[in-house]
């Protein structure tokens, strides 16, 4: 996917969710582009991605927002969004028919602290992704750590570094 075409269509879903620098009366401080550094992250089980970029945002009614593209380690592109309040409510993960790596039929988010947001995936009620969203005190830095099963039952662990282009 060139950068022209992954621009374009990162903007256009993203003013399909109305994104809107409010979050809950305060800035988001997840908000914004974020890449992958591949050098400062690491993987268990699997492959880290070849590329991955993030868009985190809010939504007019104030729920966190993220679209996730890249592409994987086989070369093939991947790109899924998600978007939920804070408050640990489960939503549909949306994005799976179009080259998804979350197999969950729900997502829930809710803040740890003040630099800290985690989410949940589940599949059928059982949780199947657990990720924590911590940002750095400067803001620079955006570590995602991620347990997960995966579609065959293998369990992997990451920790991925993105910073922000």
């Amino acid at each position: 996917m060139n950068q022209r075409n992954w621009a374009a269509g990162t903007i256009f879903f993203l003013s399909a969710l109305t994104i809107s620098p409010v979050f809950a009366a305060e800035p988001n401080p997840f908000a914004g582009v974020w890449v992958l550094d591949i050098s400062r992250s690491r993987v268990t089980a699997a492959v880290l991605p070849k590329s991955e970029t993030r868009v985190y945002g809010s939504n007019v009614d104030g729920a966190l927002t993220v679209v996730i593209e890249g592409v994987g380690a086989d070369g093939e592109a991947f790109a899924y969004a998600a978007a939920g309040d804070l408050n640990g409510r489960a939503y549909p993960v949306v994005g799976r028919d179009v080259g998804a790596r979350t197999l969950g039929d729900t997502i829930s988010w809710s803040w740890t602290d003040s630099l800290t947001v985690e989410m949940k995936v589940l599949k059928k009620g059982e949780v199947i992704n657990l990720t924590r969203h911590t940002l750095s005190d400067d803001g620079k830095t955006l570590t995602v750590g991620e347990s997960l099963i995966d579609d065959r039952g293998e369990k992997s662990e990451s920790v991925k570094i993105l910073a922000r282009p």
